[in-house]
């Protein structure tokens, strides 16, 4: 049972759940759930400097790379009217209009125009910098500036059983700091190395700009000499909030709590920090959620707290406390639940600068209070906007604003204009939030998971799932439309029909089209006993039979008519009991299909059918105990598959060539880190691309040597899929954190044969607008015959050889011939219709 999950996070983790269990828990807890556990599996977390020492082994391999020059360069795709998990939003002081944004985990970005227009860009820091948690300038200060990092929600000693895992979004560096308005950038608390902690405010004096405090998971630091060298004066753990007195620095307050960790709480010193006191503990005893604070500006003896409690539908609950004796003292002014099930993740309170007695609450919704906190009201509906919006926004109507906030502040010189962060990126409101708009054009921060989707017939044309912001289909516009809702998950595309396309939302709610997605209908699958598919739960079409569709919970599930009706493969039993995570169907072959599962009972295993799923075989038991991430079959022999795992300390990239009997690693030379995503060049299958939780990398020899390849991506991204697009010969990356990428893939080269006379096996006209024919000149084969292929691995027809087929009605791109002798392939040759 060393590898066995507790039954609570299993529950988290999978969500089909029937009447009698407990009651249905966050998504967002069970997303980040899921995701912390992939990454950490067999070990309970991280390693302490597990990215920093990956990301230096890469910035090693790059500057070899650098030999190989490729002019490729990713080209940002957007989405750029959807934006995601927004965690900080800070105003340039010496620049009412500068805005800046800390994405969970796609960086720093910065607009000058208030979020308004296409204005925001992403800001580099020359450091692999994922989740920026908190944003701080100097007062009055426009060149000094500091952000924290990492999302880290939980503590890595708290807890002993499933509800307590580590539950964190992005990776971190601890604080950076810069003095030239965020041009070049310097570590100020080196965290590199103890990644697993993450920094959740930062707050520097009004008084002297040299006194900087940080609320951290760790503890609050302080520094005396403007972020230079750090000192931790209150080593309580999970510091969510810390706040200055604005004419006196030596009264500081700092909030603790999350996951109901030791010494939750708010504290106070007088001196600076050398001592402090547990001030409001009794105030509210029991609590689960994390703690934020609102001084207000025009009577700093006034300060708010809110206090959440929720991971559950059930177990929400809010407190907003007031104190006006400077935090000294506490009372529960309201318990109007606006943090709900999300008092661990989502909420924030900000006062008026120049009314004590207004402030606003947020959380799942935004929420308002004229007197004091005594009554509230809520300002906003939430939930995720459809159709597509425009990049300037709004994205719905004025009530709008995207549920689960983050962050909420006054704009510090706008008179009225409120600025908030949540799950949908910047919002804004004009009149001290009676109703709110999106800000969020060219903010390319979404976060997609794995089953990205591209026409095979359609360059343009493309499909993903986003955390809590949908499906997002690419029409060939920088403004994508959003469908469906909830968490986007898989997705799939018809290979010869792409009116006929299919999205999901969490935990297997499988949706189809005709329409290429402008309408959708449910698409029902008749689950087998105590199914209970992961929250991100795969399923693909096979890409020569189309009709064909395997989805996957502890089952895997089949239909031949586009999802109609259903067969529960394996003689209805499941496979080994474990939920499916990873899944990819033969090219060429409808039948032939790997899938991989999630260890949760059982250790991680790699099945592969032959028949369509009438039985399923263990593949070879040498891979490594971590969680399999991806799957890919070689376009051309089914005999050969590669798979990628997460976690550390191991190989992360295996393939086999004997159809699952025996597997060897290929990533010697690569970072140890998460991999995500594989895909496999149709044209020429040495080419293979690889992501990772830092970067994609390319192989031109089937794996055996590998290079960077990321010129015009962020020093950082998560890979998390990877699909060539066929039409125009391009490799898409969809990242959680940055939305996507696409490159024209590395040059391969289609061997042309132009001479009908050179001995062998030929193809010819190559390339062709007329007709082609395969000639053989062993006359030893006498039975030869061959077969064209699309490049989504539908036959187009057979001839036997030296027989002609007539190409003038063939779509113009790059095709493949099999061509065997008897039951024995002997050659595959790439042809070009022109």
């Amino acid at each position: 049972m060393k590898y066995a999950f507790p039954l609570f996070c299993l529950f988290c983790m999978t969500g089909c759940l029937t009447e009698n269990k407990i009651d249905k828990i966050s998504g967002s807890f069970q997303a980040l759930n899921l995701m912390s556990y992939i990454k950490a599996y067999p070990e309970s977390d991280i390693p302490d400097d597990a990215y920093s020492s990956a990301y230096a082994e890469h910035v090693r391999l790059k500057d070899v790379s650098a030999n190989k020059r490729f002019e490729n360069e990713w080209e940002a795709m957007g989405p750029f009217n959807t934006a995601g998990r927004t965690l900080a939003v800070a105003v340039n002081p010496q620049s009412d209009s500068t805005l800046y944004a800390g994405s969970a985990s796609g960086g720093l970005w910065r607009s000058r125009k208030l979020g308004l227009e296409r204005s925001w860009e992403y800001v580099n820091t020359g450091f692999p910098v994922l989740g920026v948690s908190a944003i701080e300038f100097a007062p009055g200060d426009s060149m000094t500036m500091y952000i924290g990092t990492g999302e880290v929600y939980n503590y890595y000693d708290t807890g002993t059983d499933g509800a307590f895992r580590r539950t964190r979004g992005s990776w971190g560096i601890g604080i950076l700091r810069s003095r030239d308005g965020g041009m070049t950038w310097e570590k100020s608390l080196d965290w590199s190395y103890n990644q697993k902690h993450g920094v959740w405010m930062i707050k520097v004096s009004p008084v002297n700009p040299q006194i900087v405090f940080a609320a951290t998971t760790d503890g609050i630091y302080k520094s005396i000499d403007g972020g230079d060298n750090w000192t931790n004066v209150l080593p309580v753990i999970m510091g969510t909030d810390v706040d200055i007195n604005p004419v006196n620095d030596n009264d500081v307050l700092a909030a603790f709590g999350n996951f109901n960790t030791p010494g939750k709480g708010i504290y106070r010193t007088l001196d600076g920090g050398s001592t402090w006191n547990l001030v409001s503990q009794t105030t509210v005893q029991d609590f689960n959620g994390k703690i934020l604070i609102a001084r207000a500006p025009s009577n700093p003896n006034r300060i708010y707290a809110s206090v959440g409690n929720g991971f559950s539908f059930n177990d929400g609950f809010t407190w907003l406390l007031r104190s006006a004796d400077g935090g000294t003292s506490w009372s529960i002014i309201n318990t109007v639940d606006y943090s709900r099930w999300q008092g661990w993740f989502s909420h924030d309170i900000a006062v008026a600068p120049d009314d004590p007695d207004e402030l606003i609450a947020v959380g799942i919704d935004v929420w308002k209070s004229t007197d004091g906190g005594i009554n509230l009201f809520q300002r906003s509906s939430g939930g995720v906007t459809l159709d597509t919006p425009p990049i300037d926004g709004p994205d719905g109507p004025p009530l709008y604003s995207h549920s689960d906030h983050h962050f909420v502040i006054y704009h510090p010189t706008i008179k009225d204009l409120v600025l908030l962060g949540n799950d949908g990126g910047v919002f804004l409101s004009y009149d001290r939030a009676q109703s709110f708009r999106s800000a969020n054009g060219g903010y390319q921060s979404t976060q997609y998971y794995n089953g990205f989707s591209i026409s095979t017939q359609d360059s343009s044309f493309a499909i993903g799932g986003l955390q809590d912001n949908s499906t997002s289909i690419f029409r060939g516009s920088d403004a994508w439309q959003r469908a469906i809702g909830g968490d986007g998950s898989w997705s799939a595309i018809n290979t010869i029909d792409d009116n006929r396309v299919f999205g999901s939302w969490q935990n297997l709610n499988l949706r189809g089209s005709t329409d290429r997605g402008q309408s959708w209908f449910s698409i029902n699958i008749p689950y087998g006993p105590g199914e209970s598919p992961l929250f991100i739960a795969p399923y693909a079409l096979a890409p020569s039979s189309p009709n064909i569709l395997y989805a996957c919970g502890i089952y895997v599930y089949r239909t031949e008519d586009h999802g109609q009706s259903w067969t529960v493969t394996n003689g209805n039993f499941p496979l080994n009991g474990d939920p499916i995570f990873a899944i990819d169907i033969a090219r060429n072959d409808p039948n032939v299909v790997y899938v991989s599962t999630v260890p949760i009972n059982n250790l991680p295993a790699v099945y592969k059918t032959s028949n369509g799923g009438q039985s399923w075989d263990q593949t070879g038991d040498i891979l490594p105990v971590r969680v399999p991430n991806d799957i890919a079959i070689d376009p051309i022999d089914n005999a050969r598959a590669y798979i990628c795992f997460s976690g550390f300390g191991t190989n992360h990239l295996f393939t086999t060539d004997d159809g699952g009997g025996s597997w060897h690693a290929l990533d010697s030379e690569l970072p140890d880190v998460p991999g995500n995503a594989i895909a496999i060049d149709p044209l020429n299958p040495d080419i293979i691309y690889y992501g990772t939780d830092l970067s994609v990398y390319v192989s031109q020899d089937k794996g055996q040597t590998w290079d960077v390849f990321d010129t015009g991506l962020p020093p950082a991204v998560i890979a998390m899929d990877l699909k060539i697009s066929p039409t125009d010969r391009k490799l898409w990356v969809a990242t959680h954190g940055n939305g996507t990428y696409r490159v024209p893939v590395v040059s391969s080269i289609v061997s042309v044969e132009k001479d009908p006379f050179k001995p062998g096996i030929k193809v010819y006209p190559n390339p062709s607008s007329d007709f082609i024919r395969v000639i053989h000149e062993d006359p030893s084969c006498f039975k030869g015959n061959w077969c064209l292929f699309d490049q989504s691995g539908r036959r187009v027809a057979c001839r036997q050889i030296d027989e002609s087929l007539s190409v003038v009605d063939l779509v113009k791109g790059v095709y493949y011939t099999e061509i065997r002798c008897g039951n024995s392939l002997l050659k595959t040759i790439p042809v070009v219709i022109q």
